[in-house]
């Protein structure tokens, strides 16, 4: 069955909590105290079903003291039932409230004209006028206005006709994206523990699943699911649902938590938003000034830096900002929020959420305004706009995915169709392929340098390069980057060495000799290999000759590191011979007959002896090798 969430707005007195009920034949006040002062405090909740469409209500109050309840209820509403007493017309909370339906995007609604009783044709109409000139310029200007009386039931059934000609007209709410209730409500119910209410605003969730609670870090599971009071195995998208948490102790909880997939999605204490500050704000908004949030249901404090380094934002103006929020919260892109004056308490504005992972904009990081407005554009560009900042890193599509509200559906297709980032998929990381471009000037960059400090080396280490051109960057992007280079012909590499494509180690006379007199004193060393220090005094070089040359000699793999020590292939070769023949007579060999068979004391021997060991010729078993 089709629901949808209505929500009520308007001035105390104005007849809300009346109209509901005798909408629904359900009394919205629960609490003890808003029966005996005949007022509503806090939220109230009704549910009507008609011609096979559910309309949950959500009723609101209207005093200015209880605005925050009013902002916990106003959000993700489908429509908005504006109620007008007919004998007092417009008055300033119906101003107020009707703005912050506008600013939280709301399209769609009815207005009511309440107390139809009470006035006469001619007083009916001037409140009419009255209604008329307030949403002249408002997503109600040509919405339906019905004159009811709750108490004599004139206009109901056209009240209900308005309101399901409009909910018609309302889109179905996402249910493949991952699900999120922002708790307006805790309880506890005898026999089953911890529950909370909310308007589910996306996805499914289902009895048995797991869940976190942020801000908190909490997990439970869902023991029980009721939608409008009936006991249910799934709640979709854009229903009231109430969760029985399993876990957890209602004192756990409160309302401004936010339900969602555990570890999918984590709270924040800051905002790049889109702000608009209302043309009736009584003074304009000053960069740094601290405000009053209001986001789902929750309500936490914030400073305001202006991005576009505006001292202030005037009525009326709008401009992207960044809000530092005193108190996290859990916030997707394209999430609306309410901003209100801290003191005297007055809606000022508000806006649409752009980035909930931002860096904190100080200085030159103010002017963000070329990446905003790619998140501000949404869909594919906003996606690639995250993508791009990550930098050669990337991103994976579980982050992604977090940082955008996507399904893992939704990311892994817009892997797959964008020309603009490669897909790792191995790892399922994108990288944007201008940054591959800069971490491939960055390995070649890098290689000119090395090539610079050390000419006599054909090839370098290519765990050299990766740590000086991209030491932070996840091994698969950092081999895609390298595989680019080597299709452009711009480099050679494999899986241990790479160099320039242009590069040759082109050798002096002079330096030709140096090397050709360090490999000598290595291959005459035979089994017994000099260290460093051992080679510079037989050599008879200066200590950064004879490093220069070792390096040339290991790149060209003329020498090998085994240990502290520089062993010549020639000796490393027949060492592997010997070894194998060992074993083809049937030996296992142990240290002493390893000394044995090489003359070798055990400062050589060991060294050698883990060297094959590593290099996968033998295999130890407690004090005997086996060739492996």
């Amino acid at each position: 069955m089709p629901s949808l969430i209505v929500g009520t707005a308007g001035h105390i007195d104005h007849g809300k909590t009346a109209l509901v009920r005798a909408l629904t034949g359900r009394d919205p006040d629960r609490l003890p105290e808003e029966k005996r002062r005949g007022m509503t405090i806090d939220l109230g909740f009704a549910e009507l079903t008609r011609h096979g469409r559910r309309f949950a209500f959500v009723d609101v109050p209207g005093h200015e003291r209880f605005i925050k309840n009013m902002l916990a209820g106003a959000h993700g509403l489908d429509l908005v039932l504006l109620v007008v007493a007919a004998d007092e017309g417009v008055m300033p909370q119906t101003v107020e409230h009707l703005a912050i339906c506008r600013l939280l995007g709301l399209a769609r609604g009815v207005i009511a004209l309440t107390k139809r009783d009470l006035v006469t044709d001619e007083w009916l109409a001037l409140a009419r006028a009255d209604v008329a000139a307030l949403v002249a310029d408002t997503f109600l200007a040509d919405k339906p206005v019905v004159a009811v009386s709750a108490k004599t039931g004139d206009g109901l059934d056209s009240l209900l006709d308005a309101l399901e000609a409009e909910a018609a007209l309302v889109g179905v709410r996402d249910a493949t994206r991952p699900p999120r209730l922002a708790i307006d409500r805790v309880f506890v119910k005898r026999g089953f523990g911890a529950v909370v209410t909310g308007t589910l605003l996306a996805g499914m969730f289902r009895v048995g699943d797991e869940v976190g609670i942020e801000p908190g870090g909490l997990t439970a599971r869902i023991r029980g699911i009721e939608v409008h009071g009936e006991a249910r195995e799934v709640a979709r998208a854009g229903e009231r649902t109430a969760l029985n948490l399993a876990g957890l102790e209602a004192t756990d909880l409160r309302r401004g938590q936010v339900v969602a997939p555990p570890r999918r999605f984590q709270a924040t204490s800051l905002l790049d938003v889109w702000l608009e500050l209302l043309s009736d704000a009584p003074q304009a908004l000053p960069d740094e000034a601290r405000v009053r949030l209001h986001h789902g249901t929750s309500e936490v404090m914030a400073r305001v830096t202006l991005l576009d380094g505006a001292c202030e934002l005037p009525p009326g103006g709008a401009g992207y900002a960044q809000l530092r929020l005193e108190a996290p919260l859990l916030a997707l892109p394209d999430d609306r929020f309410i901003i209100r004056r801290f003191s005297p308490a007055a809606t000022i504005g508000g806006g649409r959420i752009l980035d909930a992972r931002p860096p904190r904009r100080r200085g030159r990081l103010r002017a963000a305004a070329g990446f905003l407005e790619k998140a501000d554009a949404g869909g594919d560009p906003r996606r690639l706009a995250f993508v791009r900042r990550a930098g050669p890193a990337g991103l994976t599509l579980g982050e992604l995915a977090q940082l955008t509200g996507d399904s893992d559906a939704e990311a892994e297709a817009f892997a797959r169709r964008t020309a603009d980032c490669a897909y790792l998929e191995a790892s399922r990381r994108l990288v944007a392929q201008a940054s591959l471009d800069e971490l491939a000037q960055a390995i070649l960059a890098a290689l000119t340098a090395a090539h610079r400090e050390r000419p006599l080396q054909l090839e370098l280490p290519r765990e050299d390069i990766r740590n000086r051109a991209a030491r932070q960057v996840p091994p698969e992007a950092f081999q895609c980057a390298v595989t680019r280079l080597v299709e452009q012909k711009r480099i050679v590499a494999d899986a241990r060495a790479m160099r320039l494509a242009t590069h040759q180690a082109r050798l002096s006379e002079a330096e030709a000799e140096l090397k050709n007199r360090v490999e000598r004193v290595c291959r005459e060393a035979g089994w017994r290999p000099p260290t460093l220090a051992e080679l510079v005094r037989a050599a008879g070089l200066a200590p950064d000759q004879a490093r220069m040359s070792v390096e040339a000699l290991v790149a060209e793999r003329r020498i090998l590191r085994v240990a502290d020590f520089l062993l010549h292939a020639e000796a490393a070769a027949e060492v592997v011979a010997r070894a194998r023949q060992a074993k083809l007579s049937g030996e296992r060999l142990d240290v002493g007959d390893f000394k044995a068979m090489f003359n070798l004391p055990r400062k050589y021997a060991i060294p050698l002896l883990e060297w094959l060991d590593q290099t996968g010729v033998t295999r130890r078993y407690g004090d005997k090798r086996i060739l492996a």
